[in-house]
């Protein structure tokens, strides 16, 4: 019978290409218990997640049967000409005399799910699957009813389709989904074992679809796509492990091997840095595959070699990027391990101390550490290192230059000269450092200027579009919405612009940043 592909995650039987080569591999496989998936059911049952009742069945005279099936193929010949509303009309008529007729009703279905009557569609299949145990009907229903937020119809449908098939479980795309689906599904009515197993069951299927990987561009891709499918389905936990299982039990060797290599390392560090990682995993995933010489930076350098310090760099700032400074400043502080003279990984910790921590000696140290070499080696970075210098002379308390050392106000002056377009958030450090030097007017111009930057078309039309490339272009995979992106770097800034101009305009004190304990 006639399929119609499901766009939610292209994963009927065949939508990848036709899988990958068993090999052998030393692996213990996990399965769930049959004893449990059947005490699962039975308890969904009796939980009333599951319909028990049975209807009578309807003896449909012969007759009727036949102009039933007659008007099927009408349905079908209407279809294949694209007259949908047509075809849907005759599915219906179909179905109306003989309830029974499954074709029909899965073929309402498919035809329902294509003009996107989707919880119409859901129905229909569902009727079809009344005493019908296909297990291609099973996952397509299940997996569109997870989607649509029906958790214990999709539960029951995928549940079926994974008794069905125990004796023989594929180890594909295929089933990792199903499980995933029916993982999720599971949760919502909260059997704490079965998810479990189902976790288990996962997590070995990965590696022995790992290990039997080719290292081909299909290859690449197959799992490039399985990634993609986990995360939009919201497994963010599979679609990672799916990333480190390729990376750290299948094959880099080859042409394509670095290819794989590049953009599945990234995927891992992106997906860990949403799902809350600590950055332990990012560094140890970063050494293993630096032992195994496959280590290559972003995508678009994946020819190149790259080192294990640069690598972790690039991690910390996606992290930075994605809101996870916590992982940030564990690659950060990894980088110094390797490379201790490190100028943007100890800027980024002493910023980061400022911004979130008490600042201790050590990181005052690194703050001034990175300056003097970035000044000696006129950094490209310079800019951003000044702007964190001057920060820490505001939290100093220290404005203006004396014998001491350079102030607060004129190291950021000095950042602002060497942008070639100033950035919003060093313009209002400096508005900040001005007030409180006692330069009111120029604080409030400086406050102005970054507020004037935010609201310029221009600034956020370039800001908007290389936030785009980034994910687009540089990850090659998209993780986050770019307005969102945009909005966690400039839009507590935005408000805070607006706040201290206000305040200033009403004769109020502004409120600038406070200064933050240093510990000794």
């Amino acid at each position: 019978m006639r399929r119609t592909p499901l766009t939610i995650l292209a994963l009927l039987v065949g939508a990848y290409a036709a899988g990958m080569p068993a090999l052998a591999f030393e692996h213990e496989p996990h399965r769930i218990d049959p004893n449990l998936m059947k005490l699962t059911f039975a308890d969904m049952l009796s939980l009333g997640f599951v319909d028990g009742t049975l209807e009578d069945e309807q003896v449909i005279p012969q007759r009727l049967q036949n102009r039933s099936a007659r008007f099927y193929i009408l349905a079908r010949e209407a279809e294949s000409r694209d007259n949908l509303p047509e075809s849907d009309r005759l599915y219906q008529r179909a179905t109306v005399l003989d309830p029974g007729n499954i074709a029909a009703w899965e073929e309402l279905g498919d035809l329902q799910y294509r003009i996107g009557n989707h919880r119409l569609a859901v129905e229909s299949w569902h009727k079809a699957l009344a005493g019908n145990d296909d297990a291609d009907l099973l996952l397509k229903c299940g997996l569109l009813e997870a989607e649509l937020g029906l958790p214990d119809r999709s539960a029951e449908h995928l549940l079926r389709r994974r008794l069905l098939l125990d004796g023989f479980l594929p180890v594909n795309d295929e089933t990792v989904i199903q499980d995933v689906s029916l993982l999720q599904s599971l949760s919502r009515v909260g059997n704490v074992d079965m998810v479990r197993a189902l976790r288990n069951e996962i997590d070995s299927l990965l590696v022995e679809m790992a290990m039997k990987a080719t290292g081909d561009v299909q290859d690449g891709k197959y799992w490039m796509r399985l990634i993609q499918d986990l995360y939009t389905i919201g497994d963010l936990r599979s679609a990672r492990e799916a990333a480190r299982s390729r990376l750290l039990q299948g094959t880099l060797e080859g042409e394509h091997g670095p290819w794989i290599s590049s953009n599945l390392k990234t995927r891992f560090i992106l997906l860990d840095a949403i799902h809350g990682g600590s950055g332990l995993g990012t560094i140890e995933l970063i050494a293993a595959l630096h032992e195994r010489g496959s280590l290559r930076g972003l995508p678009p350098d994946w020819r190149k070699d790259t080192t294990v310090a640069s690598a972790l760099y690039e991690a910390g700032v996606d992290y930075a990027t994605l809101g996870n400074q916590p992982g940030a400043n564990a690659l950060f502080a990894e980088v110094l391990v390797h490379e201790p003279n490190h100028v943007l990984a100890r800027n980024n910790l002493g910023y980061a101390s400022m911004e979130h921590d008490a600042v201790t000696p050590k990181m005052v140290q690194m703050i001034e550490s990175s300056l003097v070499d970035a000044r000696a080696g006129d950094a490209d970075s310079l800019a951003q290192v000044l702007d964190t210098a001057g920060w820490l002379r505001y939290m100093q308390g220290h404005f203006r230059s004396d014998a001491h050392a350079e102030g607060a106000v004129e190291l950021l002056e000095a950042s602002i000269e060497r942008f070639e377009e100033p950035d919003p958030v060093v313009l209002d450090h400096l508005g900040d450092a001005l007030w409180r030097s006692g330069r009111r007017d120029d604080a409030v111009e400086s406050w102005m200027a970054a507020l004037h930057r935010l609201n310029s078309p221009a600034f956020q039309e370039i800001t908007m579009r290389n936030l785009g490339m980034l994910q687009g272009m540089i990850w090659q995979f998209r993780v986050a919405d770019t307005r969102e992106l945009y909005d966690r770097e400039y839009g507590a800034l935005l408000q805070q612009l607006v706040d201290k101009l206000t305040a200033v305009e009403q004769g109020a004190s502004p409120p600038v940043a406070k200064r933050i304990s240093f510990i000794k």
